[in-house]
């Protein structure tokens, strides 16, 4: 999962350059901020206070029935991490996640 100040969501896709997640969105959600956090509860695993450049926040389709907001794709590039981010990073990627060739 991937959360902000303003949005909370599952990770699409992630490289040591950046991730992309989805999350819904109602009109009031414009407090997006540039500090991220990834966190996957079940195995315990928090990189907290990303800085990050936002790529691009797409609206991908209209409202559900279950939901208040539209689902929205957030792309963000990291910047300036720490070694301690870095490291975490590294094992999260190599751990977590599936190549695609």
């Amino acid at each position: 999962m991937a959360v902000n100040n303003c949005a909370l969501g599952p990770v699409v896709d992630i490289s040591m350059g950046g991730l992309s997640f989805r999350y819904a969105a109602n009109n009031s959600t414009i407090c997006m901020t540039n500090i991220f956090g990834i966190f996957l509860g079940s195995d315990n695993i928090l990189i907290d206070r990303i800085q990050s450049k936002i790529i691009f926040n797409k609206e991908l389709g209209p409202k559900t029935s279950f939901s208040q907001g539209r689902s929205h794709q957030l792309a963000i590039q990291f910047i300036n991490l720490s070694i301690d981010q870095q490291k975490k990073l590294v094992a999260f990627i190599l751990t977590k996640t599936q190549g695609v060739a």
